[in-house]
């Protein structure tokens, strides 16, 4: 038993040596890696005591870097975090925090703002679909899309 826990625990610390992970997703990558059920949450257990995992910090973190980095709204970034295993209360809190700090229609802007210049040249009702499919990608509202293309190509 203390060998394979020796054994999970080593491929844990690679595996979160590349970037923070859920604790869901250090336990499906042990999973993978044929790791006992034992082995794996006293692996967990034991990353988490260290702080080495910790599901809050990591959907503040992943949202933060989602929104400053890629300019994501929430429904992206819930989808994203719900996909890595967090919580929907954590998820919740996150974003909550995030956009807090985060105005979600100003950070719609930025994005219309910096697609519309691809869009010059084409029909209005084009740009206007084209714009409204690339704010539903990055994981805007209705009501915020709607608002941003209404404003910005009338």
């Amino acid at each position: 038993m203390e060998a394979e826990f020796k054994r999970a625990k080593s491929a844990a610390l690679k595996y979160l040596a590349r970037r923070p992970r859920s604790r869901w997703e250090v336990r499906t990558y042990l999973h993978k890696k044929e790791h006992s059920p034992s082995a794996t949450d006293a692996t967990l257990n034991y990353l988490a005591d260290l702080g080495y995992i910790n599901d809050r910090r990591f959907a503040e973190d992943w949202g933060r870097s989602r929104i400053e980095n890629r300019r994501f709204g929430k429904l992206r970034i819930r989808q994203e975090l719900f996909q890595k295993g967090v919580d929907e209360g954590l998820i919740a809190s996150a974003l909550e925090k995030l956009f807090s700090e985060a105005d979600e229609i100003q950070l719609a802007r930025t994005c219309a703002e910096k697609r519309l210049p691809s869009l010059a040249g084409l029909d209005s009702l084009k740009q206007k679909r084209r714009l409204t499919q690339h704010l539903q990608r990055k994981g805007f509202s209705y009501d915020i899309i709607r608002n941003i293309v209404e404003t910005k190509l009338s």
